[in-house]
């Protein structure tokens, strides 16, 4: 089977949850005999981290430039038929395709105002109304689905296929602990008690949130926060009295956010909105509680490591919880993933 992907999601990302799907559907892509792929990419340079790491010396891969390629549909010549998925909100113009798409979030839709909501929205819209099939991250994605497009797709094929995670995630040993601090020395300065952050900071991310619960902990927490933009002025700001007690990490490889999940008293993860949430079952994987709010598709991906809170939340109950054992079970990986995914996608 012949499937085109469109890797535009490369050009638009330096990191993040969407980038992290890709690289691992299309690694698995790579190496299927049973698929012919085709690769759809910009002539760009690409900052982000995975995309180097992908193994496309045997690919075939068909370049373009075009002036404000993120909004084009994407067009080629092929005269079979063939799928064609893009990794970020495109379709084919090509007669002979499939369209599929992936819905991971709507984001967009409920925290962004103005014209890139406008252009967003109406980019996507027009992928789904293409495709025959569109394939949700979560449930809650799902239903957001039908609530923004309502009757645009009722009558499509519509699946749900969670996000995998790493194998790496999951509690390591001493010696492995050991082996990836004496291969990354910054590890070393982070020896007391502490909390995570991972991830974007921003917006309903609610670092802000964060960071007042944190400092509501006693004086011997400290607090990681790794990924997104060294920290600005206003975010020092926010830390205040409690700056030194606070660690920035630039965005980290996977080794070392399953080091930091081992490690950590909890991970604080107040998003407001999340298409899936894969920090979420990253840590509870390591053995590492979470403290975040019962919304969007949280609950349906949390196990009995995470614990919910509100804006009234109880210091002593949450030290408490930092303590507690249990052990995760929810079944989500990306081989996983990736054999739902063939299996929507019909391929023997």
């Amino acid at each position: 089977m012949k499937i085109y992907i469109d890797t535009i999601i490369f050009d638009l990302q330096k990191s993040g949850g969407i980038s992290v799907y890709w690289f691992e559907i299309i690694s698995r892509f790579v190496t299927d005999s049973n698929i012919e792929l085709i690769l759809i990419d910009s002539n760009e340079p690409k900052e982000n981290i995975l995309y180097g790491k992908l193994d496309l010396s045997d690919i075939k891969i068909i370049k373009y430039k075009k002036f404000l390629n993120r909004y084009r549909a994407v067009n080629y010549r092929e005269n079979e038929k063939h799928i064609f998925i893009s990794s970020y909100y495109r379709y084919s113009k090509n007669k002979n395709a499939i369209n599929v798409t992936i819905i991971h979030d709507f984001t967009y839709e409920y925290f962004v105002k103005g014209l890139k909501l406008f252009v967003h929205h109406r980019q996507k819209k027009k992928a789904v109304k293409k495709s025959e099939k569109l394939i949700c991250i979560s449930q809650n994605t799902k239903s957001d689905l039908i609530k923004f497009f309502g009757d645009m797709v009722n009558k499509k094929e519509i699946h749900v296929i969670y996000n995998g995670v790493g194998e790496c995630y999951r509690h390591l040993t001493k010696a492995e602990l050991l082996e990836i601090e004496n291969k990354n020395e910054f590890l070393k300065d982070i020896k007391s008690q502490f909390v995570l952050f991972v991830g974007a900071r921003g917006g309903y991310k609610n670092w802000n949130e964060a960071i007042e619960l944190f400092k509501k902990l006693p004086q011997e927490y400290f607090m990681v926060s790794v990924g997104g933009s060294p920290l600005n002025e206003d975010e020092q700001n926010l830390l205040n009295e409690t700056s030194d007690r606070h660690i920035y990490i630039p965005p980290a490889g996977n080794e070392v956010l399953a080091y930091l999940y081992n490690k950590a008293e909890a991970l604080l993860y107040l998003s407001d909105y999340e298409g899936f949430g894969i920090p979420v079952v990253e840590a509870q994987r390591c053995g590492c509680p979470v403290l975040a709010k019962p919304v969007s598709s949280i609950p349906e991906v949390a196990g009995d490591g995470v614990h919910f809170i509100g804006s009234d939340a109880n210091i002593e109950g949450i030290k408490e919880f930092f303590s507690r054992k249990y052990q995760y079970t929810l079944d989500f990986s990306w081989e996983k993933c990736y054999n739902e995914l063939r299996e929507c996608l019909k391929i023997n």
